[in-house]
This record gives structure tokens, sequence and C-alpha cells, in this order.
């Protein structure tokens, strides 16, 4: 969702950027976790799914799975393009719940993976 501005915001509390609501921000093009509740846990699941997948893993199928198990967790999400000069644009993807309870869940079924 967006506000007047253009700007991304949260679709329970209206906040434009970091608010309790946002379980997970990522970045889809360089595949890596920026933002949310569950960042460090994404981040550490994928980085470990990285080290034991070794050359014939599918990096692309793996980062999908995971964005999976987050997206069936999320009451909310939304994608969202940034535009810039050449190697500097970035597919982002904006995950939300209602609530604490929701993230923790969310936490859980990662963890699992």
């Amino acid at each position: 969702m967006s506000d007047t501005d253009g700007a991304e915001q949260c679709p329970f509390c209206k906040q434009a950027s970091g608010c309790e609501h946002l379980l997970l921000l990522v970045d889809r093009t360089f595949r890596n976790a920026e933002g949310g509740a569950l960042k460090n846990i994404f981040n550490d699941r994928w980085y470990k799914l990285l080290e034991e997948g070794g050359d014939d893993l599918s990096e692309r199928d793996v980062f999908e799975s995971l964005l999976e198990i987050v997206n069936e967790n999320a009451d909310e999400s939304y994608e969202w393009a940034f535009e810039g000069g050449p190697g500097m644009s970035s597919d982002y993807s904006f995950y939300f719940v209602e609530s604490a309870e929701s993230a923790e869940k969310a936490a859980q079924e990662l963890m699992k993976t």
C-alpha cells in the first residue's frame, strides 16, 4: 500500500516504515532480508541452507521456499520495485502480521526448515 506521496506503508497502522507489524522486508534481487521481526531468523536459515546445499543447490528455489513459509504466515503482503541506475534496482517483498502472536508463529515455522 502507498500513501499519497508514493511511500510504502503498513496495511494495519499506516506507518511508512519500521512498524511492529512488519514481519519481513526482503530484497528479492539480492536475496537478503533487510528488516522486520524475522530478519535475523530468515537470514540465518537462508545462509545455513546455502552452506549445506553444495554446488547443485538451486538458490532461487530454496529462497522462494523460505518466502513461501513467510507468506503462508503473513496476514498481508505486497511487492515493490525500486528503480535506480544500472545495478541499483531491486524488487522487494513486504510481509505483515496483525499481532505479535502471529509473528511468533511465523518464526517457529521458519525455524523448522
